[in-house]
């Protein structure tokens, strides 16, 4: 997959304390993908760190080229995210 980081994007992997080897996993090998808006997938990882469950999310423009990471983040709220899973 083709794809480049968004300023934002980059920013939010520095402020959230997220690697880009996490990125890199979540959208080789995601727990499921949804489709948000027009041109927009989000592709969602559950990680475990020190025994606490954190869903990944990483949000593409497809519609881009190269396709471009708008933003990314981590919650610990899997719960929101069960049924999906």
């Amino acid at each position: 997959m083709n794809f480049e980081f968004s300023k934002h994007a980059l920013d939010q992997l520095i402020q959230r304390d997220i690697s880009k080897e996490h990125i890199l996993l979540v959208l080789e090998q995601p727990d499921f993908i949804e489709i948000q808006d027009a041109g927009i997938k989000v592709y969602s990882k559950v990680f475990l760190e020190k025994s606490k469950a954190y869903l990944y999310r990483v949000f593409m423009n497809e519609l881009k080229n190269p396709t471009l990471i708008v933003t990314v983040y981590k919650t610990s709220k899997t719960d929101k995210y069960v049924n999906k899973i």
